[in-house]
């Protein structure tokens, strides 16, 4: 008898996903994100280039707080604009450039409140790098992190051409190696602060190298390559001992000489091994 009556919940179940999917038709993740794109970047440009207009032409003066005021704007302005278009049954530009539209979990328009909460559920998934957004992927209904949190779900509202969905393929998937390649170039590829002080520390180090060699050079008339040498005429070679294992990458100190010119070369501590070089030609050019 239990069996049956399991049995027959479980047919119910999928009369009802199968009516759902019937009803409508889920949207993929590449033309949400074409969506968003263009619903969002008007804001972030508009953010930069009015802030820029304004200071340029003297209407306001620049400070971190004013740049910071305005930034906080544009998000209030972003997060009423997604309130309402999401909200009601109506679309956002990007959505209906796309043909898609948010709904609720049973396929009634959202409400003022869930559209709010979805709106905010986009910072989380930001905050949380981008994996509240990705979560899309990883299930039949494109749920994402702010979905999740408004109970909603995003619907195609009309059918797409195979042409039309490879463009979108290939434009989504292109646009997101070039933000990965942006964010990369920011937070990997770019030096940061730490790294520019042990770079800078490697240089000094190898100035102070080409001023024991001038000073090697008026003692003996030539300039040379032994750095034994060099420390000695400091009186204290313990303590070059300890600036070059403080501020170069073990091992990576070169010094070559033919008595009338030199070159030293050397890899900054940080973690790329960033080359410094120094040699006198360079110093006579400054």
């Amino acid at each position: 008898m239990n069996g049956e009556i399991n049995l027959d919940l479980n047919d119910i179940k999928k009369e009802e996903a199968t009516k759902e999917e019937e009803t409508y038709r889920i949207a993929g993740f590449n033309e949400r994100f074409l969506a968003y794109l263009i619903d969002t970047l008007p804001f972030v440009f508009l953010n930069y280039y009015s802030l820029t207009f304004l200071i340029k032409n003297n209407y306001l003066i620049y400070s971190d707080s004013l740049a910071s005021k305005w930034k906080w704007a544009w998000i209030a302005l972003f997060i009423i604009y997604e309130v309402i278009f999401t909200s009601g049954g109506r679309v956002t530009l990007g959505k209906k450039l796309l043909g898609i539209r948010v709904v609720s979990k049973n396929g009634e328009n959202l409400s003022i409140i869930k559209a709010f909460i979805r709106v905010i559920g986009y910072f989380i998934s930001s905050f949380t790098l981008n994996l509240g957004y990705i979560a899309a992927l990883t299930n039949k209904n494109r749920i994402s992190l702010h979905d999740l949190l408004a109970s909603s779900r995003v619907i195609r509202t009309r059918e797409k051409s195979p042409f039309t969905e490879g463009a979108i393929l290939v434009l989504s998937w292109g646009l997101m190696a070039f933000f990965v390649a942006g964010w990369a170039n920011r937070t990997v590829l770019q030096v940061t602060p730490s790294e520019k002080k042990q770079i800078n520390e490697a240089r000094r180090t190898l100035a102070k190298l080409a001023k024991l060699q001038e000073i090697h050079y008026r003692k003996y008339g030539f300039y040379t390559n032994d750095i034994k040498k060099l420390a000695e005429l400091t009186g204290d070679i313990k303590a070059v001992r300890y600036e070059l294992s403080k501020t170069l990458a073990e091992g990576s100190l070169e010094m070559a000489s033919d008595g009338k010119t030199y070159v030293i070369t050397a890899k900054a501590k940080n973690w790329r091994k960033t080359r410094v070089e120094i040699s006198n030609l360079q110093i006579q050019e400054q």
